[in-house]
């Protein structure tokens, strides 16, 4: 089964032309809940908050997701004693993310969005629907960095250091 599929490509281009209702002064992640791997449902910005959050929305079949996955996982490894939270939300098959999780022992939180996630991506800056797509949240919850493609660990340090 190819890595990339048909599915894949129109939910993706759906999030080119799709929006997500917000009333104007509604934060795009508030109120967002998906389950993490265990199926229990976690708040994109409540669980963590208090922590600065590396908020990763990723898929198994992305190419640049799959290559800074190891540097999320070193850098969810390093700051996990600072107030610092790497979380993935995959957005993909349920089955697939647990096996890329497993294979790649990835150490951080990876919740399981649904195509709803295209849509909150676009509503917190990713017009485009392009993936890798990472936003970094300061303490309160509120979106501080966005962040397109594949990062480097230069890049986040940048968008994270002011806020730790």
């Amino acid at each position: 089964m190819p890595l990339f599929t048909r599915r894949h490509a129109l939910a993706l281009a759906a999030a080119s032309v799709c929006s997500l209702a917000l009333p104007a002064h509604a934060a795009p992640l508030d109120g967002v809940f998906y389950p993490d791997l265990a199926g229990k449902s976690q708040g994109l910005t409540g669980a963590w908050r208090g922590k600065v959050v590396v908020l990763n929305f990723w898929a198994t079949w992305c190419a640049p997701c799959r290559e800074e996955m190891p540097m999320l996982n070193q850098y969810a490894d390093r700051y996990g004693a600072a107030p610092l939270a790497v979380v993935g939300v995959a957005i993909d098959d349920k089955v697939a993310v647990r096996n890329f999780v497993q294979q790649f022992n990835i150490r951080y939180p990876v919740l399981l969005g649904d195509s709803s996630a295209l849509n909150v991506m676009r509503a917190a800056g990713n017009q485009v629907g392009v993936l890798p797509f990472t936003l970094v949240l300061d303490k309160r919850g509120e979106i501080v960095a966005r962040l397109t493609g594949k990062l480097s660990e230069a890049q986040l340090d940048a968008a994270v250091r002011a806020h730790l």
